[in-house]
């Protein structure tokens, strides 16, 4: 019976918290009215100072106002395709998560400035997903994927064994399994790749994790990131960051929030954080493990 309150609180989350298209959402609002000051909900101030404390961290790499690039490239619309470089830079005078003031929980932000927490979005429905398991002392345990993704595991198996997620092979996306994650307990994973939403173009994949300082697809060496945390919000916004900043810089982040990580270079290598090597098993003999 609690899967209708999972779905019903995922829901709330994606229409009337972090969508930018429906209008009963605050970060609609928030867009509608930019060059002015919003009051958002407590849960919303958290949730948008937990987004701008990250993207802080990553020094920009993960970045709540990019949302306008974003759709520009439409690569996983009807019109993909490679902007020119008089609309990128237009647009890009209007990315910097340091455009965004939050003050308890007023939300101030320039004209031209708009907000899009899909970076962040399965991962918020994840943790949105959590407090409603909380609330129900008759659950025990529960795993929830979010579009492949994102996922998380709750409490327990009824036979005690450790939760074991498959991880995508960013270039075998119809076959094999790259490996198995052992989740814990309750954690988070989240995996960001180039293989998920690209288009092809002269032998170039363009894939739809951007890099805000270029407004282009990033070009890190990694073809895959995959973190575990104990949060959603910051295992989601993680992925997508690490990817943008690449291995080692990644490294460092990760350290900071305690999580854990598994990168995919483009070389078919596999490397791995200290914590990650504990819960990781290769499947495939495609690739090997860098040390």
């Amino acid at each position: 019976d609690i899967t209708a309150d999972v779905i019903s609180a995922l829901k709330d989350v994606e229409e009337n918290w972090i969508s930018w298209t429906k209008e009963s959402s605050q970060i609609y609002q928030i867009n509608q009215n930019a060059g002015n000051t919003t009051t958002v909900s407590e849960e919303t101030a958290t949730c948008l100072k937990q987004v701008l404390d990250l993207s802080k961290a990553s020094g920009g790499a993960m970045d709540p106002t990019m949302g306008r690039v974003i759709r520009l490239w439409d690569i996983d619309g009807e019109d993909p395709h490679i902007p020119s470089d008089d609309e990128l830079n237009s647009l890009l005078e209007n990315v910097g998560y340091d455009k965004v003031t939050l003050d308890g929980n007023k939300v101030t932000m320039p004209k031209g400035v708009t907000l899009d927490l899909g970076a962040a979005g399965k991962g918020i429905g994840c943790d949105a997903a959590k407090k409603v398991l909380d609330a129900d002392k008759n659950v025990s345990g529960m795993i929830l994927n979010l579009g492949g993704s994102s996922v998380m595991s709750y409490g327990s198996k009824p036979d005690g064994s450790a939760w074991q997620v498959a991880v995508t092979d960013p270039r075998d996306t119809e076959g094999d399994y790259l490996g198995v994650v052992t989740l814990n307990g309750t954690e988070f994973l989240s995996t960001s790749g180039d293989y998920e939403k690209y288009f092809i173009e002269d032998g170039v994949r363009y894939h739809h994790i951007l890099d805000p300082a270029t407004g282009y697809p990033a070009r890190s060496g990694l073809t895959s990131v995959t973190v575990v945390c104990d949060d959603g919000l910051n295992a989601d916004g993680l992925s997508t960051a690490c990817f943008v900043l690449g291995k080692e810089k990644a490294e460092e982040l990760l350290k900071k929030y305690n999580a854990d990580g598994l990168f995919v270079d483009d070389s078919d290598h596999v490397w791995m954080t200290e914590g990650m090597k504990e819960r990781f098993q290769l499947l495939k003999d495609t690739y090997s493990i860098g040390e």
